[in-house]
């Protein structure tokens, strides 16, 4: 398990180095006629929106992970498929056994 954690880990540090970092590097032409600085304003808040989601999305993943939530899926499945409820889908001329 610590073994498969780790290989995510590096996964999202190789993404991250390689395609996040050169953007924020290169994102900013060196002349231009507006003000010193603004090529960031638009920049920022989606830069930390994005951080914040992917922080947010990540803890709760490694925090469904380590909980066991995500072990086990395809006997979580069958439970939900053995709840009764009334069938909304099926018309009554079917039920009853009879053509279209």
């Amino acid at each position: 398990m610590k073994r498969f954690v780790r290989k995510i880990w590096w996964a999202l540090v190789l993404v991250w180095v390689t395609a996040v970092t050169p953007h924020t590097t290169f994102a900013a032409p060196l002349l231009h006629e507006a003000p010193k600085g603004s090529e960031w304003v638009m920049a920022d808040w989606m830069f930390l929106s994005f951080a914040i989601f992917a922080g947010v999305a990540f803890m709760a993943f490694i925090f469904l992970l380590k909980a066991g939530l995500l072990s086990n899926l395809e006997d979580a499945k069958y439970q939900i498929l053995e709840i009764q409820e009334e069938d909304y889908y099926t018309p009554d001329w079917a039920r009853e056994g009879g053509d279209a």
